[in-house]
């Protein structure tokens, strides 16, 4: 009877811990795509900069934006355009280790930030990435379509000693990138 009347008393409690780490952990992630969000970073850069330091380590972000992505919704509606961040949501899920993680950033913009790698790894990761969604077809009700990616590359600590320096010089490197022609990878440079 004791082990029943604990049972009674101790199921709401673990079935409200359980609905409170399920509610946390969906706070964290993007809906659609099932990336984590900004949110997220809020969260997680402090141990990830405190661990590289820690370790004399670096990490690498890429930040990616789709090429002429307006377009899809113009021509094909949104429902198209969700298909396609979906897809590339899958594509970044594939291509990276457990390790590392993948991001909306925003709209159509992703950032993926790889743990314990250095910029010419990145840039091979990068470059994987890239060709991967050039050669991605995306059925639609209309047909095929095949999109492209630009991403910019920095690297911590070589480029910038905080992780939010490392995030804008990525982003720098991607416009960098669009200017060029898009659908290429460009590493971050001071000049």
């Amino acid at each position: 009877p004791f082990v029943n009347v604990y049972l009674r008393e101790a199921g709401p409690v673990l079935e409200a811990k359980r609905l409170m780490e399920h509610l946390r952990e969906n706070s964290l992630r993007d809906p659609m795509t099932g990336l984590y969000n900004r949110r997220f970073l809020e969260d997680y850069v402090g141990a990830l900069v405190s661990s590289s330091q820690r370790r004399k380590a670096s990490f690498s972000a890429l930040m990616l934006d789709l090429d002429f992505f307006k377009q899809v919704n113009d021509t094909h509606g949104h429902e198209a355009g969700d298909k396609v961040i979906k897809t590339l949501a899958d594509v970044l899920a594939c291509s990276v280790r457990g390790s590392d993680f993948a991001v909306r950033y925003g709209g159509e913009e992703f950032l993926v930030v790889l743990v314990d790698t250095g910029i010419e790894p990145a840039l091979k990761v990068a470059e994987k990435i890239r060709a991967e969604v050039e050669a991605t077809k995306i059925p639609l009700p209309t047909g095929i379509l095949q999109k492209t990616i630009s991403i910019g590359v920095a690297e911590f600590p070589t480029d910038a000693d905080t992780f939010w320096q490392v995030v804008k010089f990525a982003d720098v490197a991607l416009y960098k990138a669009k200017a060029g022609g898009r659908n290429r990878v460009v590493r971050f440079l001071p000049e």
